[in-house]
């Protein structure tokens, strides 16, 4: 084996430029490999930063009358599980919100938890440095201000030695660092990590008011704040534990009926991606991971083909040698060994570039997404011991795909017949003379052309997603995000500041008009509720089929301000908008603005103009048709409009798109600010002229208008609304599909290129004699050209075939991911085959045209 691999360094070193060519197409082949591997192994296998995994699950409450709904748990009903359980070691509870952290005036989001003191035991993990939370600093009313901070946060900190012991703001109060955890824990999800960990005892003080529902305080039975997950005794399963978690709920709906009312308990794997109320079982994930993995294995099958073919043709010339060494008694044995170790040599070169690509290429996806969501992506980069087996794996497999086939081809060879052969013959024997002459090119296209097309339906996918058209006029339009409650400002201060900072924007020189949202179309948060006709409500065993029953509709849910439908140039049909008392007086009358999909809904027969609505208690039916149901913030004391308050629908707007992949967008319900306060806000400033060479001086007199009404309100984002748009996650999702096939669907276009350049500028080489002979008989130019082209396109039609049906096979498996595009778009299907067609035909003529120009008389003097 040393004495093959000293052999196959020195041919390999006599042919520089075919070793360089081969060590790029199998390091773009084996990378591609190598980076979707190390993304999918992340995402689903890679072990999750906390012990034994597998005996971790969430804990559901189900309703036993409508299965299809869940919901969250109370601390104390949390309390009875852990005390009563049968099943689990322990039982831990948690919830997450975005926290400001950092100085007041200075602050940035962060991913946060709220965890009960066992939350770190539970899954099997200590601090690296520092404590656990104390059982007492859990106590429903009595909040402890203490903190457990991430490796990341430290890592934020240029890892000062100090940090443990020290404070850290949070929504502009003060805690003290008590804990930091090890490198890679990222909590109960996987990649995604929490920042920051509190402890439940500020449950109340910390959680967003989008969280709360009703006015719910932490530590009532009949609140609905908090996940619950458990660690099973040893031998348990997720199933195994349900008759006593069922049986449990059961005991508790005994002695809670109000509370526990046909509440019944499940148990399932802990999501890697998410943290729901319902089980997920993350399939959309593996189903990604699967449709990745066949793309870069087409992509590592293309290089291998092709390598396949510069081998085949490299062996060509070696046919002498090779017969020699038959010739003097050499076993065809040791001639495939010594051509498969010549082939490994290639393939751990290329791919050792593949793993510096794979890995480059992966950090820059993951940092791209880190830009758009201001969570902590833990991403463990750099060579491991999995990547680095699945890339000698690759390599391997790679070797036994292209140089398996060529090395026993050519072990194979008649002895007499190759030594009598001339140098410059091109001989080409072929068992079945229906197929084309050079199959593995045709291969080559087939799946170049499957995957060019799945690109272009993707690219035109991203192109209509960044130009979908919202139903507002965002032109000249900025989009300021702030959060008073952040920076630890009550809601009656918040209110205060928020109407200053709009009569301070809207008094800025060039700016038409201002106003104040709560949410944003296409932002990260939606909010939803259920409105019904006001008056009705419907028994807890009733099941309306109508509105006028009092069926409930689910529905988007937007608080604004009284200039919205003015600043974002969104028609008012009928009615009237917000007035400013509406907008900054919390006692003020309950009006609502509706989308004319939900007035058609709610009064199909007549005008809703005029007519009340109602936000429905929990137990009413609800239609889920398009919309979101969502929890609001119901608080009497602020002012905030209750459920079963009457509302007057004052006005009917038309139907809002607020999310990019929402087709049929659902239902919407617009509420004044004044009656429904929530400190995270946007205001949306329009400008009567904007340019680009301007923005950046815009938003400095954005940024200094708002610290100059008060210096610590926390600015979270300053953007255009184009820009808001762009850092999109949806659009990103899109975009970054588009990507993905783009590059795999471009490397496998040039390997084809390249690979049927390679083999006819070869044949040419080979047949120099055949040429001079046949142009020295009288045969033209144009002649010997079209007898070269004949032969390319011969190839190159089959392969367009034979693409198109496999291109037709892709488009239908990427069907449910491509966005407002036909799986058989007519566009996608045309430019593929074409740019295709002609990147092919482009590899055939330069052959060609160099065939024209030889000389009979040199060629005829070729041995």
């Amino acid at each position: 084996m040393i004495q093959d691999l000293k052999f196959a360094i020195r041919q390999l070193f006599k042919a520089p430029g075919f070793t360089l060519s081969a060590i790029v197409v199998l390091a773009l082949g084996i990378g591609a490999n190598t980076a979707v591997f190390s993304l999918v192994y992340t995402m689903l296998f890679q072990a999750r930063g906390y012990s034994r995994p597998a005996e971790v699950v969430q804990i559901y409450s189900q309703d036993r009358k409508n299965p299809q709904n869940y919901r969250l748990f109370s601390y104390p009903t949390f309390q009875d599980i852990r005390q009563q359980n049968t099943v689990f070691t322990d039982v831990m509870a948690h919830n997450s919100a975005m926290m400001g952290v950092g100085e007041k005036g200075n602050m940035r989001r962060a991913f946060g938890s709220m965890v009960s003191s066992n939350y770190f035991s539970v899954l099997g993990v200590r601090p690296a440095q520092g404590r656990e939370f104390l059982p007492e600093e859990e106590t429903p009313g009595k909040p402890a201000y203490v903190a457990i901070v991430s490796d990341s946060y430290w890592q934020k900190r240029s890892r000062d030695p100090g940090l443990l012991g020290s404070e850290i703001i949070v929504n502009g109060r003060p805690f003290t660092i008590v804990g930091i955890m090890p490198r890679g824990f990222t909590g109960t999800m996987h990649i995604f990590g929490t920042e920051v960990w509190l402890p439940l005892s500020v449950y109340d003080q910390m959680a967003n008011d989008f969280q709360t529902v009703e006015h719910e305080v932490f530590g009532e039975r009949n609140a609905r704040q908090l996940f619950v997950v458990g660690r099973l005794k040893p031998g348990m399963t997720a199933a195994s534990a349900e008759p006593s978690l069922r049986g449990l709920a059961t005991n508790l709906e005994q002695a809670f009926p109000v509370e526990q009312k046909d509440q019944t308990f499940l148990a399932a794997p802990l999501p890697r991606f998410a943290t729901s109320t319902r089980p997920n079982t993350g399939a959309e994930v593996s189903t990604l991971g699967a449709l990745l993995v066949g793309m870069a294995a087409v992509v590592l099958l293309v290089a291998c083909l092709n390598l396949a073919n510069m081998l085949l043709a490299r062996g060509t010339a070696r046919r002498k040698e090779i017969a020699i060494r038959l010739a003097l008694g050499a076993r065809r044995g040791r001639i495939v060994r010594q051509l498969l170790t010549e082939g490994l040599v290639l393939a751990l070169l290329g791919g050792t570039f593949g793993v510096v690509l794979a890995l480059w290429s992966s950090d820059l996806l993951v940092a791209s997404l880190g830009q758009m969501v201001p969570i902590d992506i833990v991403w463990l980069s750099g060579p491991s011991p999995a990547l680095l087996i699945a890339t000698l794996t690759f390599c391997v497999l790679g070797t036994l795909a292209f140089g398996l086939g060529p090395a026993l081809k050519l072990s194979r060879a008649a002895v007499v017949g190759d030594l009598k052969e001339q140098a410059g013959e091109d001989i080409v024997r072929r068992r079945w003379k229906f197929l084309p002459r050079n199959p593995l090119v045709v291969v080559q296209f087939a799946f170049s052309l499957a995957l060019v097309t799945a690109a272009a339906l993707f690219i035109r996918g991203a192109n209509k997603a960044a130009n979908v058209e919202t139903g507002m006029q965002t032109e000249r339009m900025y989009l300021v995000e702030l959060d008073a409650n952040l920076g630890g400002y009550d809601r009656a201060r918040g209110r205060q500041l928020y109407q200053a900072v709009e009569e301070r924007l809207a008094a800025l020189p060039g700016v038409e008009s201002t106003s104040i949202s709560a949410t944003v179309p296409y932002g990260m948060i939606s909010l939803g509720k259920r409105v019904q006709r006001a008056g009705i409500q419907p028994g807890p065993d009733e099941k309306p089929a109508t509105a006028a029953d009092g069926l409930a509709f689910a529905s988007d849910w937007f608080s604004v301000g009284a200039d919205y439908f003015k600043t974002t140039g969104v028609p008012l049909l009928r009615g009237r908008a917000f007035t400013h008392a509406e907008e900054t007086q919390p006692g003020g009358p309950a009006v609502a603005i509706i989308d004319e999909k939900l007035a058609k809904k709610l009064w199909p027969d007549g005008d809703a103009l005029g007519q009340r609505v109602q936000f429905p208690s929990e137990t009413a039916p609800t239609a889920r048709d398009g919309g979101k149901s969502g929890a609001g913030s119901f608080d009497e004391a602020s002012g905030d409009i209750k459920p079963g308050e009457s509302i007057e629908v004052v006005g009917i707007v038309p139907v809002i798109r607020d999310a990019i992949f929402n087709k049929d967008p659902g239902t919407a319900i617009y509420v004044p600010f004044g009656r429904s306060y929530q400190s995270n806000v946007f205001f949306f400033v329009k400008f009567a002229r904007l340019s680009e060479s301007s923005e950046a001086s815009t938003a400095d007199l954005l940024r200094r208008t708002i610290h100059e009404v008060e210096p610590a309100l926390p600015i979270l984002s300053l953007k255009t609304f184009e820009q808001h748009l762009e850092a999109d996650v949806q659009l990103w999702l899109v975009r970054a599909g588009a990507a993905l096939f783009s590059v795999f669907g471009g490397l496998a276009l040039g390997l084809s290129v390249v690979g049927l350049y390679g083999v006819k500028a070869y044949s040419v080489a080979r047949r120099t004699r055949e040429i001079g002979i046949r142009m020295a008989l009288g045969a033209q130019r144009a002649a010997v050209q079209r007898m070269i082209l004949r032969e390319g396109s011969a190839m190159l039609g089959v392969g367009l075939v034979l693409g198109l049906l496999l291109a037709f096979a892709t488009g239908k498996l990427v069907s449910s991911m491509l966005y407002q595009v036909s799986s058989l778009d007519p566009i996608a299907f045309t430019v593929a085959p074409i740019v295709l067609a002609a990147a092919g035909l482009l590899a055939t003529w330069l052959p060609a045209r160099r065939a024209t120009r030889i000389s009979p008389m040199a060629a005829l003097r070729t041995e």
